[in-house]
Parts: C-alpha cells; sequence; structure tokens
C-alpha cells in the first residue's frame, strides 16, 4: 500500500516516541526530531507507510548511538506472553477448531506494538478475550485453509516480540501439514522480533528461522535481498503478520495472507475495516474481487 499525507504526521510522531525510548536527553530527543522533520519534504508517498517511517528509527539509534533502544522492552514482552503460553494452549486444547483458534489468538496477539501505541495501553488478556469474540472484519480462513491444504512449504514474517509466542502456537498448528520458515527482521528496529527473540521464546526450537536481510518495518520488497525475494517466490504460501508487512507484502504478486489488527486510520481504510477490527486478508481474494473475479 502507498503512504497518504496523514502518514507524515504519524512519522513525527513516532520520532517523538522513539527519541524518548532512545535517550532521556532532551537535547539529543529535539535532534532526532528536528532531523525527521527535515526529511519530510522529500518522504514519497508512492512508497509504502513502513517504508516512510524507517528513517525515524534510524536516525533515533544514530543520534543516540543507542543502536538497540527497544531490546528491554522486547525482552520484557517475550517474558510477559511466556507466562500466558499455558493458558494459551488450554485454550487450543479445548478447542474444536484449533487451526481457527489459533488464528484468531495470533491475531490477538497483534496487540502489541510499541511503533503505533504505548505499552501501558496495552492489556493481553482483554485483548485475548476480544479476539476470541470477535470474528475477523475481513474473513478469508476458507482460502486460507485451502492454501494450507495445498502447501508444503510456508514463509511466515513475524512482527513483534512477545507476539511472536501466539505466533509460534499458530506455527505449530501449520507444521502439522507443512514445513514453515519464520522471518525474523536482520538487526533491531522498534520491538519487532530479532533471531534473540525467536530463541528467548523457544521458535528456534521448533522451526527454521531466517532473517529478512535488514533493520525494516515490515519486509519492503524493494530493499529485499535477490536471495531472499527467491526464497518467498520457491515457497508455497506466505503469510504477514502486523501492520508492517501487511504495508508492504500486499503488493507482491503472489498470494499473501496477512494477519492484523487495524492500528491507524490509513490502514483500516485501506483493509476496508473499522479502525481496531481484526482481518485475515488474502491479497489474491482481494485483487479477485476487486476485479469483478470469483
Amino acid at each position: 500500500m502507498k503512504a497518504t499525507l496523514e502518514c507524515l504526521e504519524c512519522v513525527m510522531k513516532q520520532a517523538l516516541r522513539a527519541a524518548r525510548i532512545a535517550s532521556t536527553d532532551p537535547v539529543i530527543q529535539r535532534r532526532i526530531l528536528d532531523e525527521t522533520a527535515k526529511r519530510i519534504p522529500t518522504m514519497d508517498i508512492e512508497r509504502s507507510p513502513a517504508e516512510v517511517s524507517l528513517c525515524v528509527y534510524q536516525l533515533a539509534a544514530a543520534l543516540s548511538g543507542n543502536s538497540d533502544p527497544y531490546r528491554e522492552h522486547r525482552r520484557l514482552q517475550n517474558e510477559e506472553v511466556l507466562r500466558l503460553e499455558p493458558e494459551l494452549r488450554d485454550m487450543l486444547d479445548s478447542s474444536p477448531d484449533r487451526l481457527a483458534t489459533a488464528l484468531h489468538l495470533a491475531a490477538a496477539g497483534n496487540v502489541i506494538d510499541l511503533g503505533t501505541q504505548h505499552r501501558d495501553h496495552i492489556d493481553l488478556h482483554t485483548a485475548i478475550e476480544q479476539a476470541m469474540r470477535e470474528k475477523f472484519a475481513v474473513d478469508h480462513t476458507d482460502a486460507f485453509r485451502e492454501a494450507l491444504r495445498r502447501s508444503k512449504t510456508i514463509l511466515y514474517f513475524l512482527d513483534n516480540a512477545g507476539e511472536i509466542v501466539f505466533d509460534k502456537l499458530l506455527i505449530e498448528e501449520l507444521q502439522r501439514t507443512a514445513s514453515v520458515t519464520a522471518v525474523v527482521k536482520g538487526a533491531p528496529i522498534i520491538n519487532d522480533a530479532i533471531w534473540e527473540d525467536a530463541e528467548q521464546v523457544g521458535l528456534t526450537r521448533i522451526c527454521e528461522v531466517i532473517d529478512n536481510g535488514g533493520a525494516y518495518v515490515g519486509s519492503p520488497l524493494p530493499l529485499l535481498s535477490e536471495e531472499f525475494r527467491c526464497r518467498m517466490d520457491q515457497t508455497d504460501m506466505l503469510i504477514g503478520k502486523g501492520q508492517g508487512n501487511y504495508e508492504t507484502l500486499d503488493a507482491y504478486p503472489r498470494e499473501v495472507f496477512l494477519i492484523l489488527r487495524a492500528k491507524c486510520e490509513v490502514v483500516a481504510r485501506h483493509m476496508g475495516v473499522a479502525l481496531g477490527q481484526i482481518g485475515l486478508i488474502s491479497t489474491k481474494v482481494r485483487r479477485e474481487q476487486a476485479t469483478g473475479k470469483t
């Protein structure tokens, strides 16, 4: 998806949050804001919101001298959700449809996002209860099940730390029929999952884990290496979690399944849902619907 003018306003909000996490020094915080503001006139809104916002986190790391400002946040998020894991597994074990439950739990986990909201506003138990009660506002579960039946290999693009515990449960379900490779970020960016997070939550013990080659918000197609794009092209089924992956993978020419909660008005409009609703979207089904195909 392409960015909008509203995304430029959001860039400055993200810069303030990132500055405050990267440094306690108000002088450095102001420098991060000033340098971000200088770049706004040159930001190309023909690119995805994720690509437009990338400079915020590059500047925060460079100007603060802190290459991984969110490291402690990620560790604590992982620990918090790991404490919930037995409860989540009980929900799966008591479900008459384990896959459907795992998909909704994965959507519930997508509430964990320090790029779009403050950590203090997140209530995991409430998010889980809400996700299990509500239906996907865009629901392509049937297409998901059909693709899974045809697939031997899956590439699963992870989103945030903490959230990856929910993803681990879904990946275990998917591995009943296919081999899953989880994709983390190649270097720290916000609280997105990197290798050490996958290792902390035990994901590296249940599936192959690779990185997408960089400290990217989402996985911007123009920035991915040719080798990684070949891996995508050769994989039977692609799954992307969260807004960053929604923003960057929705234009990929093959079918991608996107699982997320709409956390901003721009993404909600693009999804065709209300702010805060969850979706399980097949990009193929959506394209067919847009062109009138069945």
